[in-house]
């Protein structure tokens, strides 16, 4: 995602045009490479009949239309002011409006027993009101063939009105997903929900849940746990997709009208009541479910919302318009008729993104380049191309760069070209190449088909969707004889053989739209007097034979003139006109084959190509100024704090006396991200932004000079939970570099050596696992060190040589009791320049500032409190994680710190990482899950004969100790396990000096039970317990001095089985120790880990039939460390 997207609106199946008002400036996208040629012929179209009339010079206007004066209207900036912004701490969410006085008797009867439904309004207001296809502006139709499928992964949405869903067929017939409903307003819970919503599951759909809102009755907060209690919560295990609020046309009449008797503030209120509750609850914002009429009905077109996915009801062939702040739509519910049960839908991309989707909770919002058909969209004197988002309310946003290299060109066009809903971009160049930009879902574009290869230089272009029945637009020509012709796009690739409509066009410039609103495209031409002219067509490719009404003069003091959709409201046609002062004004089309008022749009706009045509009318003035300010870029110095909140925005605070500066908002659409980092990646002396994705690519947005970011370049993939820090690790490098620490403890450093792409890996440490670092030069030698703080938090220095590799030293401690902070970043010039130090966050949201100078840390500063949920530049959130994994972990005491060296799972260990001090005096080690809440602890044998339990914790560390002896097991042999087979907690069995051998009881998960005798001379045997012959019984294998290990069978009742005692093995004696393990080497499996004197670690398997499998190696430990190995399964 990028920041600062604006939004876009699709073309409709009625109104078809949609050239958008395309800017050309620098842009990070640059030319994409031709994907094929097709070259139309160069030479004049083939002749065809003459028009029924040719161009007429004079006929009477009806009402002409002078270049209107601006003193009438509001004059907007073409690069507006940033919006206010919030406070340095988090704001508390919107509040919902308090219910008015309904009658909730009438109104549940009215819901009755399965209530609403997906689109029931729409589909309510469809068959109550047909409309004409003259004033139609909404690609909405009731029905369409229950045979056809809209492009994307296929899926359906049910409610009590199916309560007999066939899943399986649903599946057969090519269904992944399903939306069910689950609840409405605050009193209805669908009946059949649970048998739906796990129906789907068991035949393979990914499914989530739905909500008909009623947001007259209630808080949206109140609605919104209404929801999560009846079904609607999430969990990324890639099976649930996101809540869904459906929220569109009131279908009761009891509420009010369709808009439930709401203005749009309250409802907006609403909608981000009901959607910030539901991310406090299931830590997802949901996806929203309307129509786009609706939208610009009840919310005023709010762009708000543009964050979060979705869910698009349009009843069509066509996706028509997008509502205001989306680019485009996630899921797009096209049929109510079939072909599947229910309501049918599709899901925008392919089924790994589905899959994606469905496990991560940035919540995949797609966000094309161009995400409006009412963005003005030009490139610049430099060949920068830029969009200026549609606020959709007549004014234009802050501007983005989308691409660079567009010099050469006659005209831009921007239309949906291949019909995927994506906005691509024409480029007619003056060589007489015309190709085609494909726009990515995603941002930035991609090589489209080639529309000729030459010839078309002498040329005129104006696109659109001149024959109303195509699903994809066409090209009409004028060349300079005069011949009008049109192109036909029949596939969404190359263009057909031209075809001559007509002659007569001699000197005109010519503009299509649907002028008089009756469906059909006509075209506007203006002659060299400036007198503009009507040519209504039918649809099928010809002109209406009747009289041409001129529409406006003096339209020759205009140059450029562009066609742009939804600029100014839900549906909206209109022109964008630049004067020869520079001048850029909105004239809005209603439909009736005249002008509305006008609006001035901005100045200083006589330098740029605007998209939708060419530059007309004689010579643009030349050397005028710049229509955006001066040298401005979004982050003025790399000393200032960046931070990213929960809702995508992108602040930024400025900084250089210790303190924080007011937040400034520079982005937005930032979710979905582990970590974003400030630099100047090319040394341009603009500040870039790398940003690292939760599915683990890092992309660079590189700072624009007069402000925003370019569309993002991917660096590297696969970086998903690992930790990333930024700096010249190369002191003689000109740009940063980057060190990665990985999670399995790898860290490795990656080269920049030209501002561009990155090196290969060079190792620096692999011994980093749950270790956070961070780079900054923290002994002012010039030369950029490590900290690490490791999982106890312990801060360790580990300064560089400058040359790329650690100097070869004892490592000085920073500090300790660093675990309480969850974020750490470098702070360069925080507090003046050349200062260093650390920007760290507590637990608690409170941000504090650590001077770090000659390798020491100074006195903290305390600077802002609620930031729990801001991701902060630097830095990576920290998440203390569970001390140990499974009870498969092999853990060791070595200097006195216990590491845990994790279970890969394979029959190997993880990088180790330290869980504990002070365990100098553990005799022996055991990890095992006392308590049986599922989470592993440390039973520990003191030396002083002490026996206790130390209980893991979720978030990390251990509790207790729990104190099962305080003396008496000095002495004492001991394994543990589930030796009875009745009990629910592992209990010990073991052998003292007199080598009686004695289990005691684990009851309760706490204390321990009496010993119980279970036998007699077992001393000096070496024991183990697990379930050798694997009848469910847990047994003791014992090595005697000469090394044979027989097997002593249990009857899972604390006794053994009364038989001849098998020998399993020999040689056990050249062994340290040896302990029982289960699920070292998978799910399900079981062996004997032994660990020699030099450190080396073999794991045993136990396969079928009771028989060793084939050793293999797992590992290597320190040889001085006391080692206790997982025990018995149980």
């Amino acid at each position: 995602m990028k920041p600062n997207t604006p939004l876009s609106i699709r073309r409709t199946s009625r109104l078809r045009t949609v050239a958008v008002v395309v800017v050309t400036a620098v842009a990070a996208l640059g030319l994409p490479v031709q994907a094929w040629a097709l070259e139309p012929a160069p030479s004049a179209p083939p002749s065809a009949p003459a028009p029924a009339s040719a161009p007429p010079t004079a006929p009477a206007p009806t009402r002409a239309s002078q270049n209107p004066a601006a003193s009438s209207v509001r004059t907007a900036e073409a690069t507006p002011a940033p919006n206010p912004v919030p406070t340095a701490s988090p704001s508390p969410p919107v509040t919902g409006t308090a219910p008015g006085a309904i009658d909730m008797k009438a109104l549940n009867a009215a819901i009755g027993t399965n209530g609403a439904y997906m689109g029931q309004g729409l589909k309510t207001r469809l068959a109550g009101s047909p409309r004409s296809s003259a004033s139609s502006a909404v690609a909405e139709s009731l029905q369409i063939e229950s045979t056809w499928r809209a492009p994307g992964i296929q899926g359906l949405d049910v409610s009590g009105y199916q309560p007999t869903v066939n899943w399986p067929a649903q599946y057969s017939m090519g269904a992944r997903f399903a939306y069910v409903k689950a609840s409405e307003g605050l009193s209805y819970r669908s009946p059949v929900f649970a048998s739906q919503y796990s129906g789907a599951l068991n035949a393979g759909l990914i499914r989530g849940a739905y909500h008909f809102a009623l947001p007259s009755i209630s808080t949206g907060a109140a609605q919104a746990d209404y929801f999560v209690n009846s079904g609607g919560g999430w969990s990324p295990d890639g099976k649930t997709l996101p809540p869904l609020l459906d929220i569109e046309y009131n279908p009761y009449s009891t509420l009010g009208n369709t808009c439930y008797n709401m203005s749009a503030a309250a409802m907006v209120g609403w909608l981000k009541d009901f959607s910030n509750r539901v991310l406090s609850r299931t830590g997802r914002l949901p996806m929203i479910y309307t129509t786009a009429n609706w939208w610009s009905q009840c919310t005023a077109n709010s762009g708000a919302f543009g964050n979060q996915p979705l869910h698009l009801a349009s009843y069509s062939t066509y996706v028509g318009n997008v509502p205001n702040g989306w680019g485009t739509y996630s899921v797009w519910q096209y049929s109510s008729t079939g072909p599947f049960a229910g309501d049918s839908n599709a899901w925008n991309g392919s089924y790994a993104n589905l899959q994606k989707f469905a496990s991560t909770a940035d919540g995949a919002v797609l966000k094309p380049s161009i995400m409006s058909t009412g963005d003005v969209v030009a490139a610049d004197a430099s060949g920068a191309l830029w969009d200026y988002p549609a606020t959709g309310t007549g004014t234009l946003g802050a501007r983005k760069q989308i691409g660079q290299g567009w010099r050469g060109l006659r005209s831009i066009n921007v239309i949906d070209w291949n019909a995927d809903g994506v906005l691509d971009v024409v480029a007619q160049w003056t060589s007489g190449r015309v190709n085609v930009y494909l726009g990515v879902a995603s941002g930035g574009f991609s090589a489209g088909p080639v529309l000729a290869a030459s010839g078309w230089a002498g040329y005129q272009l104006t696109i659109g969707y001149w024959l109303s029945n195509s699903y994809f637009p066409q090209v009409l020509t004028r060349d300079d004889a005069g011949n009008l012709a049109i192109w036909r796009n029949s596939s969404g690739g190359g263009v057909g053989a031209g075809s001559k409509i007509s002659g007569g066009w001699n000197n005109l410039n010519l503009t299509m739209v649907d002028f008089d609103g009756d469906g059909n495209q006509d075209i506007l031409a203006q002659d060299a007097a400036g007198i503009m002219r009507q040519y209504r067509s039918n649809g099928s490719g010809s002109f209406i034979a009747e009289s041409r009404r001129t529409v406006g003069s003096s339209w020759n003091q205009m140059t450029s003139v562009s066609v742009t959709f939804s600029f100014k409201g839900y549906a909206a046609t209109g022109i964008m006109a630049r004067s020869r002062d520079g001048i850029l004004r909105y004239y809005p089309v209603p439909g009736n084959s005249s002008w509305g008022a006008s609006t001035i749009i901005g100045s200083s706009w006589g330098s740029f190509l605007i998209a939708g045509g060419e530059n007309i009318n004689g010579q643009v003035p030349s050397a005028p100024p710049s229509p955006t300010p001066a040298a401005s870029p979004s982050i003025k110095a790399a000393s200032d704090v960046v931070s990213a909140y929960p809702d995508g925005s992108l602040y930024r605070r400025a900084t250089g006396a210790g303190v924080l500066g007011s937040p400034v908002k520079i982005g937005a659409g930032f979710t979905g991200i582990s970590s974003v980092h400030v630099l100047d990646w090319n040394g341009d002396g603009t500040q870039d932004l790398a940003v690292q994705t939760n599915a683990g690519a890092l992309t660079i947005r590189k700072g624009l000079s007069a402000g925003g970011f370019s569309a993002p370049t991917v660096l590297l993939s696969g970086l998903a939970g690992a930790d990333l820090t930024f700096g010249p690790w190369l002191k003689s490098s000109k740009y940063p570099g980057l060190v990665v620490r990985r999670p399995d403890g790898v860290v490795a450093f990656y080269s920049n050596a030209a501002g561009s792409t990155l090196g290969a890996p060079a190792a620096l440490a692999t011994t980093f696992a749950r270790t956070d670092i961070t780079m900054l030069d923290a002994d002012g030698d010039g030369s950029q060190d490590l900290t690490a703080l490791d999982n106890l938090g312990q801060m360790t220095l580990y300064r560089s040589n400058g040359s790329g590799t650690f100097i070869n030293e004892n490592r000085a401690l920073l500090g300790t009791g660093w675990s309480v902070m969850n974020s750490i970043s470098p702070a360069r010039g925080f507090t003046g320049s050349g200062s260093t130090g650390l920007l760290a966050r507590d637990t608690t949201g409170a941000l504090s500032y650590y001077p770090l100078a000659k390798g020491v840390l100074g006195t903290k500063k305390a600077l802002a409190t609620g930031w729990n949920t801001i991701l902060i530049a630097g830095s990576t959130t920290i998440i203390r994680q569970q001390s140990l994994s499974t009870t498969s972990d092999v853990v060791r005491v070595d200097a006195g710190k216990l590491w845990a060296h994790p279970a890969n799972g394979t029959g190997g260990l993880k990088s180790p990482y330290p869980i504990g001090t002070g365990w100098s005096t553990a005799k022996t080690l055991h990890v095992l899950d006392w308590n049986k809440d599922g989470v592993p602890d440390v039973l520990a044998q003191w030396s002083s004969g002490a026996l206790s339990v130390y209980l893991g914790a979720k978030t990390g560390g251990f509790t207790g100790p729990l104190s099962l002896a305080s003396a008496g097991f000095a002495q004492t042999t001991f394994v543990t396990g589930r030796w009875v087979k009745a009990s629910s907690y592992p209990g010990l069995v073991g052998y003292g000096a007199d080598g009686a051998l004695y289990y005691w009881a684990n009851v309760s998960g706490g204390a321990l039970s009496a010993p119980v005798k279970i036998g007699v001379s077992w001393g000096g045997l070496k024991i183990a317990m697990t379930d050798f012959d694997s009848d469910g019984n847990q047994d003791l294998v014992a090595v005697n001095s000469l090394g044979a290990m027989r097997l002593y069978r249990s009857n899972g009742q604390s006794g053994f089985i009364s038989e001849t005692r098998t020998t399993i093995g020999s040689s056990w004696q050249y062994f340290k120790q040896f302990s029982s393990t289960s699920g070292f080497a998978g799910a399900g499996s079981k062996g004997v880990m032994a660990l020699l004197s030099n450190g080396q670690l073999s794991y045993y398997p136990i396969v079928a039939g009771s028989r060793w499998g084939t050793r293999t190696t797992a590992g290597t430990l320190p040889s001085s460390s006391v080692v206790s190995m997982a025990t018995s399964a149980y």
